[in-house]
C-alpha cells in the first residue's frame, strides 16, 4: 500500500492527467469493492423456507382449507421457541460451531439470523425455557388456584383456559417500525415473503390516535395543593409533537405553537417532523431540539464498530456523542425553565422504562426515548407476538445448519492457554491495561467456547466467536473465570457502570375479552421519577427562581432507584469525564474516598409502596389483533415493578450490581403481589372480578442503568480486549429497548463479520446491505384460487375486519394495522 501511494503521489505530480486516470480508477475499485462479499460468505446464500412450512406437507397433494391452515400455524404460538437442552444428547458437545450465542431473545435469534446467512454456523443457548422469553403460567401455581377456586364456588375454575397461554414479560412494544422492519427483513426474508410473513401491528386504535402509553406523574397538571398524590394522566400517541404541544398549552400552561395555517389558508399536516412553526410553545422547541440531536445517534453508534482513531474523526463534532455525557436534568432547567409542569412531562416521556430522575439520566438516553415515544409512526407489535418473531428468526438459524438450545445453565466461559513467548506485554496492552484501571497489560487468551453447570464443553472453531447478549456485567462478572479475570482484566471502564435493579413480574389471567374488558394496547406507567419539581422565588431577589429537582417528593426524598440507594453524583461526573478524555474506567481518589462515605451512610430499604412506587402495567394481548382468534375469552395482563429487597441485594461496589436472593421467607411474596394488585384494581376497576390467576415471576436482570458512565466508557462496545469474545444487547444501545436490541445484535454481528472503516463509512457497506444486495428475492409466491396473488402470513388475522371498525368510527383514511409486505425490499 505504502508503494501505491507513492507511485500515485509521482504520477498525480508530474503528469495533470493522471488525476482523471486515478479517480476513474478509484472509482471503479469502490464500486467493485461494494459489490464483492465479505470473507466467510457463501457465493450462493440459502433461501429459507417459512417456518410454519413443513416437508412433509408439501408432499401432500390434498389442499388445506383456509381453517385447517390457520389452526396449524396457530399450532405453532403454544410452543416455545428452541429445543430443550437434553444432557444425554453429546452431539452438541462433539460439533464445532463458528458462533456460540449466549442469550435470549429477538435481539439474540436476529443475530443468530444475520450471521446464519452469512455462512456462519450458529448455535444459540438459553438460560430460559422459552428464547422467546415468554413465560406460562407455572403447574404449581394452576393446582394452587384451582384447589381455591374449587373450594369457594364448589366447581371447576377457568384456569384451564391459561394453560401453555404466554405472557409476553418484555411487552415488545417496536419503535420507528420502518427503520426497524429494513434492519429485520434480511434476517426473515423466505422463498415466499420478503418479511418471512411477519407483520406488525399499530398499538391502539383510531378513535384514540393510536395511543400507545399513558403517564402518571406525581403532581402533573396540579396546583400542588394535593402533594405527590394528584395527578393528571398524558396520553401519549401517533398524532405527533404538534398535539403534544397543544395539550401542553391547553392543560398545563405552556404556549401554543405556531399556525397551522399556510398562506392559502390551508391546513398544514402536523402529523410529520417539520416542526418549523414553533411559535410560543417552549414544548415544541424543546421537541424539535431533541430531535436535531437524536439525528447523529446512528452515527455515533456506527463508531462503536470502528477503532478509536477512526472513532475520533468520525464523530468528534456528533452532538449526540456530546450529549452521552451530559445529564438530561441539565438540559431541561436550560430549555424549559418557566414551566415545572412541562419540565415533568418532558422528564416523564424521555425515561418511562426506568425508575431513574432526570438527574441521573443521561442525555442522549433521553432524547432518543422522547423521540421514539412521540414519533407520528406510534408504535407496533408483531402479529402472533414475540414467539411468532423468534420462531421466523430461529428457523433461518435453523435452516443455515445452525442450532437453538433452550433451558441450558451456563457455568463460564473457556479460554485457551497463552503460550509462554506471548505473554511479555506490548506498549498497546500496556495502555489497555491502564485503561482497566489495573495493570493487566499483556496479551489477552482467545475466548473459544462455554463450560456448562454440567461439566459439558461447548467449543467454537478456530476462528470462531463466542457472542453474549446478556449483557457486560453477567458476561465480565458472571460467567469471566476469576482466574481469568484476575490476570487479564474487564473491559475498560466497567468498574464505572451500575446495574439496574432487577424488576418482577406480575402476570394475570383476564377472564373476558379486550372488549368485553374495555382494554387498550396502551401500557400505563406511574413515573414517581417524574415528580413535579418545587420551584421557588429565591428570597430578596426579585423575580429569581430557583428551580426545583425533578423526581423528588413532598419529604425531598429522591424518588429514582439510584437515589434510594444513595448513590452519589462524583462516580458518573468522574466516568464522564474519563470518557471526555478517552474513556478509561479508572476512578480517582476523590470519587474514591466520596463513594467510600456513600457505603458508610445507612441504605434506605427498597419496598413497594401501593400509590407510590414506579409501576408499569401492560396487556399484550390486547396489543395482538390475532389474539382473540387464538385465545377467544381470554386476556393477559403483566404488572413491573422494581424488586423487593427481600428479593435482591445490592452491592455498592464497583460496578454496583445487584445478587438474587432466595424466595422470601412467609407470605412475603404473596403479600407483596396483593398489594400491587389492589393498585392495579385502583387504575382499572373493571378487572376488579376477572382476575383468573395471578403468580409473581422474577427477578429478571435489566442490565445497565442509563445514566452517563454507561455511555462515557470506551468498553461498551461489541468488540472485548478478549480474542473471540463479543458483547451485544441492547447494554451497547438503549435499555429496556426492543430497537435497542436489535441495534445491539446488528453491531455485534458486523464486528463478528469484520467490516472496516472503509467498509462502513464510506462505502455504506455492511452485513444488512450485503444480504439485501445477495438474498435472492422471494419467488415461490402463493396464489389465491382466482389467480391474485396472497400475503404468505405466519400469523393469520382479519384485516378487513379490522378496516371495517375504522370504517365505522369514520376514520376511512386512518392506516390498517397490517404493515407494508415491502416485497421489493
Amino acid at each position: 500500500e505504502a508503494l501505491v501511494l507513492v507511485a500515485t503521489f509521482c504520477l498525480v505530480g508530474l503528469q495533470p492527467w493522471a488525476l482523471v486516470t486515478l479517480v476513474a480508477l478509484g472509482r471503479w475499485e469502490m464500486e467493485r469493492r461494494k459489490g464483492r462479499k465479505v470473507k466467510g460468505i457463501p457465493k450462493e446464500l440459502k433461501v429459507c423456507e417459512p417456518y410454519y412450512t413443513r416437508e412433509e406437507d408439501e408432499k401432500k397433494e390434498d389442499k388445506k382449507s383456509d381453517g385447517e391452515e390457520r389452526a396449524e400455524k396457530y399450532a405453532f404460538l403454544s410452543k416455545p421457541v428452541g429445543t430443550k437442552y437434553n444432557p444425554a444428547d453429546l452431539s452438541l458437545r462433539d460439533e464445532e460451531h463458528d458462533v456460540l450465542l449466549l442469550g435470549s431473545g429477538a435481539d439474540t435469534l436476529y443475530a443468530g439470523a444475520l450471521l446464519a446467512r452469512a455462512g456462519r454456523k450458529v448455535c444459540v443457548l438459553s438460560p430460559t425455557e422459552d428464547v422467546s422469553e415468554c413465560t406460562v403460567i407455572s403447574a404449581q401455581q394452576k393446582q394452587k388456584l384451582a384447589k381455591t377456586k374449587k373450594a369457594a364456588k364448589g366447581g371447576e375454575s377457568g384456569l384451564a383456559l391459561f394453560a401453555n397461554v404466554p405472557f409476553d414479560v418484555r411487552a415488545m412494544n417496536i419503535s420507528h417500525p420502518a427503520k426497524q422492519q429494513k434492519l429485520l427483513a434480511p434476517a426473515l426474508c423466505t422463498a415466499t415473503d420478503a418479511q418471512g410473513g411477519i407483520r406488525f401491528a399499530r398499538i391502539g386504535s383510531p378513535q384514540d390516535g393510536y395511543a400507545h402509553s399513558v403517564l402518571s406523574v406525581p403532581g402533573l397538571g396540579t396546583d400542588g395543593s394535593s402533594g405527590s398524590d394528584g395527578m393528571i394522566p398524558v396520553v401519549i400517541n401517533a398524532e405527533g409533537p404538534t398535539s403534544l404541544a397543544e395539550f401542553c398549552a391547553t392543560s398545563l400552561g405552556d404556549g401554543f405553537p405556531g399556525s397551522t395555517m399556510d398562506l392559502d389558508g390551508n391546513t398544514k399536516d402536523t402529523n410529520d417532523d417539520n416542526l418549523d412553526n414553533v411559535g410560543n410553545s417552549t414544548s415544541l422547541g424543546y421537541l424539535k431540539a431533541c430531535r436535531q440531536i437524536n439525528a447523529g445517534s446512528a452515527e455515533y453508534y456506527l463508531s462503536k464498530l470502528l477503532t478509536a482513531t477512526n472513532k475520533n474523526a468520525s464523530s468528534e463534532s456528533n452532538a449526540y456523542k456530546q450529549s452521552t455525557i451530559q445529564r438530561a436534568s441539565a438540559f431541561l432547567d436550560k430549555c424549559l425553565p418557566l414551566n415545572p409542569h412541562v419540565r415533568s412531562l418532558m422528564a416523564a416521556i424521555g425515561n418511562p422504562n426506568e425508575n431513574l430522575p432526570p438527574g441521573k439520566t443521561c442525555m442522549a438516553a433521553h432524547v432518543s426515548h422522547l423521540c421514539a415515544m412521540t414519533s407520528t409512526e406510534g408504535m407496533v407489535y408483531p402479529i402472533g407476538g414475540p414467539r411468532a418473531l423468534c420462531h421466523s428468526l430461529a428457523s433461518v438459524i435453523e435452516q443455515c445448519g445452525g442450532r437453538v438450545v433452550s433451558g441450558v445453565a451456563l457455568q463460564e466461559l473457556l479460554f485457551d492457554k497463552l503460550p509462554d513467548a506471548e505473554k511479555k506485554p506490548t506498549k498497546k496492552d500496556k495502555k489497555d491495561g491502564a485503561d482497566n484501571g489495573e495493570d493487566h497489560s499483556g496479551p489477552k487468551p482467545r475466548c473459544k467456547g462455554i463450560r456448562l453447570q454440567n461439566g459439558c464443553e461447548i467449543t467454537t472453531t478456530e476462528e470462531g466467536a463466542v457472542l453474549s447478549t446478556l449483557g457486560l456485567l453477567p458476561t465480565f462478572l458472571h460467567l469471566l473465570p476469576t482466574d481469568v479475570r484476575g490476570a487479564h482484566g474487564v473491559c475498560p471502564g466497567l468498574p464505572a457502570v451500575s446495574e439496574r435493579r432487577p424488576l418482577l413480574k406480575i402476570l394475570v389471567g383476564l377472564r373476558g375479552t379486550k372488549e368485553e374488558l374495555d382494554l387498550t394496547g396502551a401500557d400505563w406507567y406511574r413515573l414517581p421519577n417524574a415528580t413535579l419539581p418545587r420551584d421557588e422565588l429565591v428570597a430578596g431577589e426579585t423575580g429569581k427562581v430557583q428551580l426545583g429537582t425533578i423526581g423528588v417528593d413532598d419529604d425531598d426524598d429522591a424518588v429514582g432507584g439510584e437515589g434510594e440507594e444513595g448513590e452519589t453524583t462524583t462516580i458518573a461526573e468522574d466516568a464522564a469525564t474519563v470518557g471526555q478524555g478517552g474513556g478509561r474506567g479508572k476512578r480517582s481518589k476523590t470519587a474514591t474516598a466520596s463513594a467510600t462515605a456513600t457505603t458508610a451512610k445507612k441504605q434506605r430499604s427498597n419496598k413497594f409502596a401501593s400509590g407510590r412506587s414506579w409501576m408499569k402495567v401492560s396487556f399484550p394481548s390486547a396489543k395482538d389483533p390475532s389474539w382473540s382468534d387464538r385465545h377467544p375469552s381470554i386476556s393477559t395482563c403483566v404488572i413491573t415493578i422494581e424488586a423487593d429487597d427481600d428479593f435482591v441485594r445490592m452491592f455498592d461496589t464497583t460496578p454496583r450490581i445487584y445478587s438474587m436472593l432466595n424466595a422470601p421467607a412467609g407470605d412475603a411474596a404473596e403479600r407483596l403481589k396483593d398489594r400491587v394488585l389492589r393498585d392495579l384494581v385502583e387504575n382499572f376497576p373493571q378487572l376488579s372480578d376477572k382476575m383468573e390467576c395471578a403468580q409473581l415471576t422474577g427477578p429478571y436482570r435489566s442490565g445497565l442503568v442509563q445514566n452517563p458512565a454507561r455511555f462515557a466508557i470506551r468498553g461498551n462496545r461489541p468488540s472485548t480486549p478478549y480474542p473471540g469474545l463479543f458483547v451485544g444487547g441492547a447494554d451497547l444501545t438503549l435499555g429496556d429497548s426492543f430497537s435497542g436490541g436489535i441495534v445491539g445484535g446488528w453491531l455485534a454481528a458486523n464486528a463478528i463479520m469484520g467490516y472496516s472503516f472503509l467498509d462502513l463509512v464510506y462505502l455504506q457497506k455492511n452485513l444488512t446491505s450485503d444480504l439485501e444486495r445477495f438474498l435472492e428475492e422471494p419467488c415461490d409466491v402463493v396464489v389465491g384460487d382466482s389467480g391474485e396473488v396472497m400475503e404468505d402470513l405466519a400469523v393469520p388475522f382479519d384485516a378487513k375486519e379490522i378496516e371495517k371498525k375504522n370504517e365505522d368510527a369514520g376514520n376511512d383514511d386512518v392506516p390498517t394495522h397490517t404493515a407494508e409486505s415491502s416485497k421489493e425490499g
